[in-house]
Protein backbone atom coordinates (compact mmCIF):
# COMPACT_ATOMS: atom_id res chain seq x y z
CA UNK A 1 0.00 0.00 0.00
CA UNK A 2 2.84 2.46 0.21
CA UNK A 3 3.12 3.04 -3.69
CA UNK A 4 -1.19 4.01 -3.35
CA UNK A 5 -0.03 6.20 -0.18
CA UNK A 6 2.78 8.13 -2.28
CA UNK A 7 0.20 8.61 -5.24
CA UNK A 8 -2.32 9.77 -3.76
CA UNK A 9 -0.92 11.68 -0.40
CA UNK A 10 -1.21 11.11 2.53
CA UNK A 11 -4.63 12.76 3.07
CA UNK A 12 -5.92 11.12 0.79
CA UNK A 13 -4.79 8.12 1.38
CA UNK A 14 -6.19 8.43 5.19
CA UNK A 15 -9.64 8.95 3.59
CA UNK A 16 -9.33 5.77 1.40
CA UNK A 17 -8.62 3.96 4.79
CA UNK A 18 -11.67 5.27 6.63
CA UNK A 19 -13.94 4.20 4.12
CA UNK A 20 -12.58 0.91 4.36
CA UNK A 21 -10.35 0.15 1.48
CA UNK A 22 -7.76 -0.69 3.57
CA UNK A 23 -6.28 -4.12 1.63
CA UNK A 24 -5.20 -4.09 -1.98
CA UNK A 25 -7.83 -6.52 -2.60
CA UNK A 26 -10.40 -3.81 -1.00
CA UNK A 27 -8.97 -1.56 -4.21
CA UNK A 28 -9.53 -3.72 -6.82
CA UNK A 29 -13.09 -5.11 -6.58
CA UNK A 30 -13.88 -1.23 -5.58
CA UNK A 31 -16.24 1.01 -8.04
CA UNK A 32 -13.73 3.17 -9.77
CA UNK A 33 -16.13 6.66 -8.83
CA UNK A 34 -16.08 5.81 -5.25
CA UNK A 35 -12.77 5.26 -4.43
CA UNK A 36 -12.28 8.80 -6.88
CA UNK A 37 -15.01 10.39 -4.54
CA UNK A 38 -13.26 9.19 -1.12
CA UNK A 39 -10.29 10.68 -2.23
CA UNK A 40 -10.57 13.68 -4.82
CA UNK A 41 -8.19 12.44 -7.07
CA UNK A 42 -8.61 12.29 -10.80
CA UNK A 43 -9.42 9.44 -12.87
CA UNK A 44 -6.40 8.59 -14.27
CA UNK A 45 -4.90 8.63 -10.64
CA UNK A 46 -7.53 6.21 -9.71
CA UNK A 47 -6.66 4.22 -12.27
CA UNK A 48 -3.44 3.60 -11.56
CA UNK A 49 -4.09 3.11 -7.70
CA UNK A 50 -6.13 0.41 -8.84
CA UNK A 51 -3.11 -0.66 -11.47
CA UNK A 52 -0.88 -0.80 -8.61
CA UNK A 53 -3.02 -2.78 -6.59
CA UNK A 54 -3.16 -5.43 -9.00
CA UNK A 55 0.55 -5.34 -10.24
CA UNK A 56 1.01 -6.41 -5.92
CA UNK A 57 -1.37 -8.82 -5.79
CA UNK A 58 -0.81 -10.84 -8.87
CA UNK A 59 3.23 -10.61 -8.96
CA UNK A 60 3.45 -13.72 -6.80
CA UNK A 61 0.35 -15.50 -8.40
CA UNK A 62 2.20 -16.26 -11.94
CA UNK A 63 4.95 -17.56 -12.90
CA UNK A 64 7.05 -18.87 -16.23
CA UNK A 65 7.26 -22.77 -16.96
CA UNK A 66 10.61 -22.82 -15.96
CA UNK A 67 10.16 -21.24 -12.64
CA UNK A 68 7.69 -24.17 -11.25
CA UNK A 69 9.55 -26.05 -8.96
CA UNK A 70 9.74 -29.58 -10.58
CA UNK A 71 7.02 -32.25 -8.61
CA UNK A 72 8.47 -34.82 -6.01
CA UNK A 73 8.60 -38.64 -7.59
CA UNK A 74 9.10 -41.85 -5.68
CA UNK A 75 11.50 -43.97 -7.81
CA UNK A 76 10.32 -47.52 -8.21
CA UNK A 77 13.77 -48.84 -8.38
CA UNK A 78 13.85 -49.86 -11.82
CA UNK A 79 16.15 -47.86 -14.28
CA UNK A 80 13.95 -47.88 -17.22
CA UNK A 81 10.43 -46.97 -15.91
CA UNK A 82 12.42 -44.16 -13.79
CA UNK A 83 13.64 -42.74 -16.94
CA UNK A 84 10.39 -42.94 -18.62
CA UNK A 85 8.39 -41.16 -15.25
CA UNK A 86 11.21 -38.32 -14.57
CA UNK A 87 12.08 -40.28 -11.41
CA UNK A 88 8.60 -42.27 -10.68
CA UNK A 89 5.64 -42.05 -9.87
CA UNK A 90 4.83 -38.42 -8.97
CA UNK A 91 3.88 -37.22 -5.71
CA UNK A 92 0.65 -34.91 -7.00
CA UNK A 93 -2.70 -36.03 -7.52
CA UNK A 94 -4.17 -39.10 -7.85
CA UNK A 95 -2.36 -41.80 -10.11
CA UNK A 96 -3.66 -44.78 -11.48
CA UNK A 97 -2.40 -47.83 -12.51
CA UNK A 98 -4.47 -49.82 -14.45
CA UNK A 99 -4.28 -53.93 -15.99
CA UNK A 100 -5.83 -56.66 -16.48
CA UNK A 101 -5.92 -59.75 -13.76
CA UNK A 102 -2.62 -61.41 -13.21
CA UNK A 103 -0.58 -58.81 -15.06
CA UNK A 104 1.75 -57.34 -12.50
CA UNK A 105 0.32 -53.97 -10.72
CA UNK A 106 0.28 -55.55 -7.12
CA UNK A 107 4.00 -56.08 -7.76
CA UNK A 108 4.36 -53.08 -9.06
CA UNK A 109 2.69 -51.69 -6.12
CA UNK A 110 4.92 -53.67 -3.51
CA UNK A 111 7.78 -52.92 -5.08
CA UNK A 112 6.98 -49.31 -4.81
CA UNK A 113 5.98 -49.75 -1.07
CA UNK A 114 9.44 -51.10 -0.50
CA UNK A 115 11.22 -48.71 -2.31
CA UNK A 116 10.10 -45.23 -1.04
CA UNK A 117 11.59 -46.97 2.84
CA UNK A 118 15.06 -47.23 1.46
CA UNK A 119 17.18 -44.27 2.83
CA UNK A 120 17.54 -41.23 0.22
CA UNK A 121 21.18 -42.20 -0.80
CA UNK A 122 20.24 -45.49 -2.12
CA UNK A 123 17.03 -43.88 -3.86
CA UNK A 124 14.49 -43.95 -1.40
CA UNK A 125 12.64 -41.60 0.90
CA UNK A 126 12.47 -43.56 4.31
CA UNK A 127 8.74 -43.31 4.16
CA UNK A 128 6.29 -45.81 4.95
CA UNK A 129 3.49 -46.74 3.57
CA UNK A 130 -0.76 -47.14 4.23
CA UNK A 131 -1.89 -49.93 1.90
CA UNK A 132 -5.83 -50.36 1.56
CA UNK A 133 -6.60 -53.59 -0.06
CA UNK A 134 -10.19 -54.16 -1.34
CA UNK A 135 -10.47 -57.30 -3.03
CA UNK A 136 -7.90 -60.27 -2.21
CA UNK A 137 -6.13 -60.79 0.76
CA UNK A 138 -3.03 -59.12 1.42
CA UNK A 139 0.48 -60.80 -0.73
CA UNK A 140 1.90 -61.13 2.60
CA UNK A 141 4.26 -63.72 1.43
CA UNK A 142 5.21 -62.53 -1.83
CA UNK A 143 5.87 -59.10 -0.12
CA UNK A 144 8.42 -61.03 2.59
CA UNK A 145 10.19 -62.58 -0.41
CA UNK A 146 10.49 -59.17 -2.06
CA UNK A 147 11.59 -57.68 1.34
CA UNK A 148 14.63 -60.73 1.29
CA UNK A 149 15.73 -59.61 -1.80
CA UNK A 150 15.48 -56.10 -1.29
CA UNK A 151 17.64 -56.68 1.97
CA UNK A 152 19.94 -58.69 0.36
CA UNK A 153 20.01 -56.43 -2.79
CA UNK A 154 20.82 -53.40 -1.03
CA UNK A 155 22.15 -54.55 1.82
CA UNK A 156 20.33 -52.98 4.88
CA UNK A 157 18.77 -54.25 7.80
CA UNK A 158 15.42 -52.85 7.16
CA UNK A 159 12.68 -54.54 8.71
CA UNK A 160 9.97 -53.57 5.13
CA UNK A 161 7.33 -55.50 6.45
CA UNK A 162 6.62 -53.36 9.63
CA UNK A 163 6.45 -50.38 8.12
CA UNK A 164 3.48 -51.35 5.78
CA UNK A 165 0.43 -50.31 7.93
CA UNK A 166 -2.62 -52.71 5.77
CA UNK A 167 -6.38 -52.06 5.80
CA UNK A 168 -8.75 -54.24 4.43
CA UNK A 169 -11.78 -52.44 3.66
CA UNK A 170 -14.92 -53.60 1.34
CA UNK A 171 -17.27 -50.43 0.37
CA UNK A 172 -16.72 -46.85 -0.20
CA UNK A 173 -18.42 -46.09 3.10
CA UNK A 174 -15.78 -47.99 5.36
CA UNK A 175 -13.09 -46.39 2.45
CA UNK A 176 -14.97 -42.95 3.81
CA UNK A 177 -14.35 -43.37 7.37
CA UNK A 178 -10.60 -45.12 7.17
CA UNK A 179 -9.72 -41.70 5.53
CA UNK A 180 -11.51 -39.57 7.69
CA UNK A 181 -9.30 -41.14 10.62
CA UNK A 182 -6.18 -41.25 8.71
CA UNK A 183 -4.81 -37.68 9.60
CA UNK A 184 -4.91 -39.11 13.51
CA UNK A 185 -3.41 -42.07 12.62
CA UNK A 186 -0.20 -40.84 10.59
CA UNK A 187 0.70 -38.59 13.59
CA UNK A 188 4.42 -39.82 14.35
CA UNK A 189 4.79 -41.55 11.26
CA UNK A 190 6.32 -41.21 8.02
CA UNK A 191 3.90 -41.85 5.59
CA UNK A 192 4.99 -41.02 2.33
CA UNK A 193 2.50 -43.35 -0.18
CA UNK A 194 -1.09 -44.09 0.17
CA UNK A 195 -1.96 -47.53 -2.09
CA UNK A 196 -5.29 -48.70 -2.87
CA UNK A 197 -5.56 -52.21 -4.30
CA UNK A 198 -7.85 -52.22 -6.24
CA UNK A 199 -10.55 -48.60 -6.66
CA UNK A 200 -12.36 -50.73 -8.81
CA UNK A 201 -13.42 -53.71 -5.90
CA UNK A 202 -15.07 -50.63 -3.82
CA UNK A 203 -17.42 -49.80 -6.48
CA UNK A 204 -18.32 -53.50 -7.69
CA UNK A 205 -21.78 -53.58 -7.77
CA UNK A 206 -23.91 -57.02 -7.19
CA UNK A 207 -27.06 -55.35 -9.20
CA UNK A 208 -27.72 -55.49 -12.79
CA UNK A 209 -29.03 -51.79 -12.71
CA UNK A 210 -26.10 -50.25 -10.40
CA UNK A 211 -27.36 -46.54 -9.41
CA UNK A 212 -24.40 -44.67 -12.09
CA UNK A 213 -24.90 -41.07 -10.81
CA UNK A 214 -24.90 -42.11 -7.26
CA UNK A 215 -21.78 -43.69 -7.82
CA UNK A 216 -20.53 -40.47 -9.46
CA UNK A 217 -20.82 -38.80 -6.98
CA UNK A 218 -19.02 -41.12 -4.92
CA UNK A 219 -16.18 -40.37 -7.26
CA UNK A 220 -16.06 -37.12 -7.10
CA UNK A 221 -16.00 -36.85 -2.91
CA UNK A 222 -13.58 -39.68 -2.93
CA UNK A 223 -11.13 -37.97 -5.34
CA UNK A 224 -11.74 -34.52 -3.25
CA UNK A 225 -10.84 -35.97 0.53
CA UNK A 226 -7.98 -38.20 -1.21
CA UNK A 227 -6.36 -34.39 -2.66
CA UNK A 228 -7.75 -32.61 0.54
CA UNK A 229 -5.39 -35.11 2.56
CA UNK A 230 -2.51 -35.35 -0.04
CA UNK A 231 -1.99 -31.43 0.78
CA UNK A 232 -2.41 -31.93 4.19
CA UNK A 233 -0.36 -35.13 5.03
CA UNK A 234 2.26 -34.72 1.80
CA UNK A 235 1.89 -38.32 0.62
CA UNK A 236 1.43 -40.08 -2.66
CA UNK A 237 -1.38 -41.89 -3.90
CA UNK A 238 -1.28 -44.88 -6.25
CA UNK A 239 -4.88 -46.34 -7.28
CA UNK A 240 -5.15 -49.63 -8.97
CA UNK A 241 -7.60 -50.18 -11.41
CA UNK A 242 -9.33 -53.09 -13.44
CA UNK A 243 -10.07 -53.15 -17.21
CA UNK A 244 -13.16 -54.19 -18.76
CA UNK A 245 -13.98 -54.84 -22.34
CA UNK A 246 -15.65 -52.09 -24.59
CA UNK A 247 -18.33 -53.89 -27.15
CA UNK A 248 -18.40 -51.13 -28.95
CA UNK A 249 -15.04 -50.46 -29.44
CA UNK A 250 -13.48 -54.02 -28.97
CA UNK A 251 -11.50 -52.43 -26.79
CA UNK A 252 -10.17 -53.08 -23.68
CA UNK A 253 -10.52 -50.26 -21.35
CA UNK A 254 -9.97 -48.77 -17.78
CA UNK A 255 -13.12 -50.04 -15.26
CA UNK A 256 -15.53 -47.15 -13.97
CA UNK A 257 -15.30 -44.95 -16.75
CA UNK A 258 -15.02 -41.45 -17.44
CA UNK A 259 -16.45 -40.50 -14.17
CA UNK A 260 -13.62 -41.50 -12.58
CA UNK A 261 -11.10 -40.81 -14.50
CA UNK A 262 -11.95 -37.56 -14.57
CA UNK A 263 -10.73 -37.54 -11.02
CA UNK A 264 -6.87 -39.28 -11.92
CA UNK A 265 -4.18 -36.72 -12.53
CA UNK A 266 -1.62 -39.15 -14.39
CA UNK A 267 -2.83 -42.55 -15.46
CA UNK A 268 -0.60 -45.56 -16.29
CA UNK A 269 -1.36 -49.05 -17.91
CA UNK A 270 0.19 -52.46 -17.25
CA UNK A 271 -0.05 -54.99 -19.96
CA UNK A 272 1.62 -58.95 -21.66
CA UNK A 273 0.27 -60.29 -24.57
CA UNK A 274 -0.38 -63.82 -24.04
CA UNK A 275 2.25 -65.65 -21.76
CA UNK A 276 4.97 -63.65 -23.10
CA UNK A 277 7.39 -63.05 -20.02
CA UNK A 278 7.75 -58.72 -21.00
CA UNK A 279 5.25 -56.84 -19.72
CA UNK A 280 4.50 -53.17 -21.10
CA UNK A 281 4.29 -50.46 -18.74
CA UNK A 282 2.44 -47.24 -20.63
CA UNK A 283 2.17 -43.57 -19.63
CA UNK A 284 -1.41 -42.72 -20.98
CA UNK A 285 -1.91 -39.45 -19.45
CA UNK A 286 0.09 -36.87 -17.15
CA UNK A 287 0.61 -33.30 -16.83
CA UNK A 288 4.35 -33.47 -17.25
CA UNK A 289 4.82 -36.71 -19.26
CA UNK A 290 4.46 -37.39 -22.63
CA UNK A 291 2.64 -40.91 -23.85
CA UNK A 292 5.22 -43.31 -23.87
CA UNK A 293 6.50 -46.95 -22.64
CA UNK A 294 8.80 -48.94 -21.18
CA UNK A 295 9.47 -52.77 -20.90
CA UNK A 296 9.51 -54.60 -17.65
CA UNK A 297 10.09 -58.00 -16.29
CA UNK A 298 8.75 -59.61 -13.14
CA UNK A 299 11.30 -61.81 -11.39
CA UNK A 300 11.30 -63.32 -7.79
CA UNK A 301 13.47 -60.41 -7.00
CA UNK A 302 11.06 -58.23 -8.08
CA UNK A 303 10.65 -55.56 -11.29
CA UNK A 304 13.31 -55.44 -13.63
CA UNK A 305 14.09 -53.59 -16.79
CA UNK A 306 13.55 -56.00 -20.00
Amino acid sequence: MDEIKLLLGVDCYNELLNGGFSTLQHIILADHKILQGLTGASSDTVQKCMYIASEKLLQNKFCTAKQIEPCHRISIGCTNLDGLLNGGIPVNGINELYGCSGVGKTQLSLQLALQIQLPVHLGGKGQEVVYICTEDVFPSKRLIQLACAFRSKYNVDICFEDRIYIEHIPNFVRLQKCLNLLPQFLLGKKVGLIIIDSIAGLFRSDTENPNYVARSQEFTVLGKVLIELQEKCKFGILTINQVVDNLSSGLTEPSLGLSWANNVTSRFGLSRNNTDPIRRFDVIFSPDLAPSFSNLLITPEGILDA
